[in-house]
C-alpha cells in the first residue's frame, strides 16, 4: 500500500460512493480503481475477439463446463 494525499472533487467522489455502494474514501477510491482495471480487461477481451486472436466457446460447451455430467 501507498499512503498519500490528493485533493478531489467532493461532488465527484461522493457520486461514486452512491454509484458503487461504498462508504469513506478508501474503500471508494479502491473500488473505483478495480472497476477500471476490470472494465479495461474486458475492452482488451474484446478487442482480441474482434482481431480473430481469440474465439468465443459456445453456449452448449460453455452449459457442459458448468453442469458436469453426474457419473453413471
Amino acid at each position: 500500500m501507498h499512503r498519500t494525499t490528493v485533493e478531489i472533487d467532493l461532488d465527484a467522489f461522493h457520486a461514486a460512493e452512491t454509484n458503487l455502494g461504498t462508504r469513506g474514501f478508501k474503500e471508494t477510491l479502491n473500488r473505483a480503481l478495480d472497476d477500471v482495471n476490470r472494465r479495461a480487461a474486458l475492452d482488451r477481451a474484446v478487442r482480441y475477439v474482434e482481431d480473430g486472436r481469440e474465439s468465443v466457446p459456445r453456449w452448449d460447451v460453455l452449459d457442459r463446463s458448468r453442469h458436469p455430467r453426474e457419473a453413471r
